[in-house]
């Protein structure tokens, strides 16, 4: 990132909204959380980028000193990615327990488990604090004049605000956006109340000021041309770029958790938000006839992610595990670094969602050479590859099945998924910014 306010000759200032980012003080990132880190580092990066964060609320954008720029990518970076010198005391316990006899609890988790597994973080005044000296937005507004600058929103961010739609119609910044997904207008039981029409007020704004919209997978930009269309708005440029998947993902034998005495404790886990379309329920619902049938036996679930909404009877249901108690675990904020740690030595990722837009750690998992058993929907076949095993999200008996099958310690099911993904060739980040980074470049130059 540049350290001064002069632009070098021939680089493009990308006013990068960070909204979302400053605001971020979980351990464990979201998909969308990583994108943001993602763009951030290689547009900070990268020689022919002039990378300045800025952020919106209602008056309009600020932007941040080149200073605080540098600080909120490093320490985001290393709150998320690589934690700590060592394991955190969570990981500690989680991987002496998944190296525990059958039937053992976790030391030190009885009781509320869910607040005796957070990971301590920043608080999100400390995250504000870093822009206190952001400049007003009218000075930023008086920058963005000529050919060669650009605002970029990778989040869907405080897109729902009309200070966006209004700066960007006074400043004639050429925009260019992220769409994730458009699940809250596709399903919105899955969503808070007011979801669905921010959504609808961040496309609308997407449609009249983009340049360019960037999407994760055919199926996102199948179903954003559709609402565009029906909607009668505007259709800009819309390209698919896939995510890239973190080295850290990699499969790595020397990291594998549960592994001690040579033999794997079988042990599965599911990573996302603890929310409706992420359908937990079914899961819990499979371990609770797992236990019935196999005791202390049974497999062990790992769910790993926080609460998130509308979701109390799978919040009831993880208070009040009864004889599951000894079989799951709910930890939300792992690392990065500890994420992929556990994941590579999962006997599978199960991920039963009703909905995604790209479910990127379906492809983590695949990366680290982890078998996955997720819901068969249009964007697990498209990013799956035909790697995964698909299942029906709403038939239990499949998912236990496939399961127990898996869970086997010579699973022949198991083994030849292994086997196959031998030939798995992960998504990069690399490969993303070689195919985006142009874009920005025609974005910014089109008039």
């Amino acid at each position: 990132m540049s350290a001064d306010s002069t632009r070098h000759a021939g680089q493009l200032r990308v006013f990068f909204d960070a909204t979302r980012l400053i605001a971020r003080t979980d351990a464990t990132p979201t998909g969308i959380d990583r994108v943001d880190l993602a763009y951030v580092r290689a547009l900070g990066a990268h020689p022919g980028f002039d990378l300045r964060l800025c952020k919106f609320d209602v008056f309009g954008p600020k932007l941040l000193h080149a200073r605080q720029s540098t600080s909120l990518i490093e320490d985001t970076s290393r709150r998320w990615q690589s934690a700590q010198a060592g394991p955190s005391p969570t990981a500690k316990a989680l991987k002496q327990w998944l190296n525990s006899a059958p039937g053992s609890s976790v030391e030190g988790w009885s009781g509320d488990r869910r607040k005796r597994i957070r990971r301590p973080g920043p608080s999100p005044g400390v995250a504000w604090k870093r822009s206190r000296d952001a400049v007003l937005s009218r000075r930023l507004v008086g920058e963005l004049h000529g050919p060669q600058s650009l605002y970029l929103n990778t989040s869907h961010g405080r897109l729902f605000r009309k200070s966006v739609a209004r700066w960007l119609k006074k400043s004639s910044m050429p925009g260019v956006f992220f769409i994730h997904d458009l699940i809250p207008i596709q399903f919105p039981e899955f969503n808070r109340v007011t979801e669905p029409a921010r959504h609808a007020a961040r496309l609308l704004t997407v449609s009249r000021y983009a340049r360019c919209v960037i999407v994760n997978s055919e199926a996102t930009c199948k179903t954003l041309l559709e609402y565009f269309r029906d909607q009668r708005l505007r259709v800009p440029r819309i390209e698919v770029a896939s995510l890239g998947v973190e080295r850290r993902f990699v499969a790595s034998p020397d990291r594998r958790y549960g592994t001690e005495g040579g033999k794997s404790v079988p042990y599965f886990v599911v990573l996302g938000t603890i929310e409706p379309r992420k359908n937990h329920g079914l899961l819990l619902e499979v371990w609770r006839r797992l236990v019935e049938a196999l005791g202390a036996e049974a497999p062990r679930l790992l769910i790993l992610g926080r609460r998130g909404w509308h979701n109390q009877s799978t919040f009831e249901q993880l208070d009040a595990l009864g004889a599951l108690q000894r079989h799951v675990v709910e930890c939300p904020n792992l690392s990065d670094q500890e994420l992929a740690d556990v994941m590579n030595g999962a006997r599978a990722l199960l991920c039963p969602s009703f909905a995604e837009g790209f479910s990127l750690p379906v492809v983590e998992a695949l990366a680290s050479r982890t078998p996955v058993i997720a819901s068969d929907i249009a964007a697990h076949r498209e990013v799956t590859q035909g790697f995964a095993e698909l299942l029906d999200p709403v038939r239990v008996e499949d998912w236990a099945s496939r399961i127990c099958q898996y869970a086997e310690y010579h699973s022949a099911a198991r083994a030849a998924r292994v086997e196959q993904l031998a030939t798995y060739r992960a998504p990069t980040w690399q490969a993303h910014f070689d195919q985006v980074l142009p874009l920005l470049g025609l974005a910014a130059a089109k008039t």
